[in-house]
């Protein structure tokens, strides 16, 4: 079974979430649409589904990315600003958390689309910096760290299926 797949970001644009105000008034720009391919059971609701991905291993690879960049935030001075992610709103069906530092500010929105859980992020990159950085990690986003964050997503809702 796969873990999930990139989503046509016109197809998140089109649904009537808050975030797509606050990024604008923040100027934020939607960058990637992803999906579990796994839906939830019924019943349960987008919040258990969080707090279950939350409790998810992330893989050896994403781990060590996430070591690198942490160690080259310090190094470079670009973790200051607020310390991971912050939350901003949660209802029902979307959620909605924002990270600011000193190479971008981003807003990861967690939402719920047919029962499959969904993760979009918004990026503002901070000047030729946060521009750079960006560029740097794209590939490393795109082939490591969301298809494990979509396998951790997929393996919180198998663990929330009724047995």
């Amino acid at each position: 079974m796969s873990p999930g797949g990139r989503i046509d970001p016109a197809d998140h644009l089109a649904r009537p979430w808050r975030v797509h105000a606050l990024a604008a008034a923040e100027g934020l720009a939607l960058h990637d649409v992803w999906e579990v391919a796994t839906p939830l059971p019924a019943g349960v609701p987008l919040a258990r589904w969080v707090e279950a991905f939350r409790g998810e291993r992330w893989s050896a690879a994403t781990r060590a990315l996430l070591a690198i960049r942490w160690w080259l935030g310090r190094r470079f001075g670009w973790g200051r600003g607020r310390a991971g992610f912050v939350p901003i709103y949660q209802e029902p069906e979307e959620q909605l958390s924002r990270i600011e530092n000193r190479t971008v500010t981003g807003f990861l929105h967690l939402s719920l689309v047919e029962r499959r859980p969904r993760l979009a992020v918004y990026v503002r990159p901070h000047g030729g910096l946060g521009r750079a950085y960006m560029r740097l990690i794209e590939p490393f986003r795109r082939r490591v760290v969301y298809p494990a964050l979509l396998a951790a997503g997929a393996r919180a809702v198998r663990r929330l299926a009724p047995r």
